[in-house]
């Protein structure tokens, strides 16, 4: 019996001591289980009831949250035409920065100029010679000869070169690759080194483009290096000819003798 009095005594002790290190006192378990907490047991949450009490408080509806919203979006829409002429603004301020405004040379012919006159001689003028066969084919300058009685050495020039070649060239396979219709305005101008000519729309039609192009080079190696002429400008009815046949092909600002091989007749 008093081996089982001190075996409950000893028990008791070490749940004293167990208590005490935990923590718990008389006033803790009261405080945490009092009698309100009690009642509360099984009839849920007080959160969950303060939010089963008042289920509307977070309707905005019943808020004063969307009429703030609604103020908000009738300040933004109250002057909209001010802000499409603020927009306005900003896009008619000057920034320093403007594109210049570019103008064409004159395509116009410069009309006639002063004659050039020279005494009688020899003179040189190009016509066209083809080697190879079908694609292969490529043309060629032939440089020929033509005897000048003096005068105008630019209306010479031009009549020869519109007159073709002679029969014995003709044999030897050289052809003229301007037209026969070509007709050429007398009145040319020589001006700073560059002779102004101007010719029948006949110049540019009837070939291929590189026909147009050995008629350019029949032209200028004509007439280039002669008489001070350093370029050509070419006109087509007095107004500037800037590209030759249905592609466009540009001509550059000035003609001049583009690199090809010369045959000497």
């Amino acid at each position: 019996m008093k081996s089982l009095t001190y075996i409950i005594g000893g028990l008791f002790f070490v749940l004293v001591l167990i208590e005490k290190s935990l923590g718990f006192s008389q006033a803790n378990i009261k405080q945490s289980f009092s009698t309100e907490s009690f009642r509360n047991i099984g009839s849920g949450n007080s959160l969950f009831e303060k939010n089963q009490k008042s289920p509307r408080a977070n309707d905005p509806l019943t808020s004063n949250e969307w009429e703030d919203d609604l103020a908000w979006e009738e300040e933004a829409l109250e002057d909209p035409i001010l802000i499409g002429e603020e927009k306005k603004k900003i896009k008619n301020q000057d920034d320093g920065f403007s594109i210049p405004e570019i103008s064409l040379p004159e395509d116009s012919f410069p009309g006639g100029g002063k004659k050039i006159q020279d005494k009688s001689g020899y003179l040189s003028i190009y016509f066209l010679k083809f080697y190879g066969q079908g694609k292969n084919s490529q043309s060629q300058l032939v440089k020929v000869s033509r005897e000048f009685q003096g005068g105008d050495p630019i209306h010479f020039l031009v009549k020869k070169l519109l007159e073709g070649p002679s029969p014995e060239e003709k044999s030897k396979g050289i052809l003229n690759s301007l037209p026969k219709k070509l007709k050429f305005d007398p009145n040319y101008r020589l001006e700073d080194g560059i002779l102004h000519l101007s010719f029948s729309k006949d110049l540019e039609w009837g070939g291929s483009p590189e026909i147009l192009k050995d008629r350019i080079d029949q032209i200028c190696y004509s007439l280039i290096g002669n008489y001070g002429i350093k370029g050509l400008n070419v006109y087509v009815e007095r107004t500037r000819l800037r590209s030759l046949g249905g592609d466009g092909m540009a001509l550059p600002e000035i003609l001049v003798k583009n690199p090809r091989k010369i045959i000497l007749f």
